[in-house]
């Protein structure tokens, strides 16, 4: 593997978020790299467009990344039917409605449905989230075959060892209601302000699982509330969406 294409999508993957300023010495620290190194690296990404320099000094992801996620977004064209489903689940639960894929450890969120006011968290297309502790990523687990488990628990072990020792009880809870009640809830694991529930869909003809996620407002529900009408709401709607055989 080159590390120096590692280091360089290291360096890209390390902005948490689209407005953040990193300067070469952030990007060392959080890399574990030499600033010199960190240096000729952001050269070469701000000369191919990938990063630009703030004007107050240091880096920003540029625009341009965004064109690497139009094929894979594009390829995904049957997002699109699915609104329509999505849109009903996020005004009912009066919180938004999520689909979301793996992307190594993480889950990744490919089309968000609702925006309803005061929202403590919107996830927009590309954000991700940890697997152990987020409700669409255990759901994504329960998705998986026993093999692929066993593969994908171990990739866990090495990126989220902490996570997956803390929240080991309730990943297999999680699998299990998936497998008995087509659904899981995560009450605030992953954002304490955030109730989440998490339906699997289906397998994509390439081969992508997919969950459909609804997150509510903690201060605007009660556990009993999404335990028995939104949670099997949100499954029913699932099940709606593979019958109407979207993909």
């Amino acid at each position: 593997m080159s590390s120096t294409l590692t280091n360089g999508l290291g360096i890209l993957g390390c902005f948490q978020t689209g407005a953040e300023i990193l300067t070469n010495a952030e990007i060392a620290h959080r890399l574990g790299l030499n600033k010199a190194t960190v240096s000729r690296l952001c050269k070469t990404l701000v000369t191919q467009n990938y990063l630009r320099r703030d004007p107050f000094g240091g880096f920003r992801l540029d625009p341009k990344i965004l064109s690497l996620s139009y094929p894979v977004l594009s390829s995904m064209s049957w997002r699109q039917r699915a609104i329509g489903v999505m849109v009903e689940v996020a005004e009912m639960a009066n919180g938004n409605v999520s689909m979301s894929v793996l992307a190594g450890c993480d889950t990744v969120f490919i089309q968000t449905a609702g925006t309803p006011r005061d929202f403590p968290h919107v996830p927009e297309i590309g954000m991700t989230t940890p697997m152990p502790t987020s409700s669409p990523g255990r759901a994504l687990l329960a998705m998986l075959s026993d093999e692929e488990r066993a593969q994908k628990f171990a990739e866990l072990r090495r990126v989220y060892p902490e996570h997956l020792e803390a929240h080991s009880k309730a990943i297999e809870e999680a699998i299990e209601s998936c497998n008995q009640r087509g659904f899981c809830i995560s009450f605030g694991d992953w954002r304490r302000t955030v109730f989440g529930i998490s339906s699997p869909f289906a397998r994509t003809p390439d081969g992508l699982c997919v969950v459909m996620t609804c997150g509510i407002p903690a201060f605007r529900t009660s556990r009993d509330e999404v335990e028995n009408h939104l949670a099997p709401r949100l499954a029913s709607s699932v099940e709606t969406l593979r019958q109407m055989d979207i993909l």
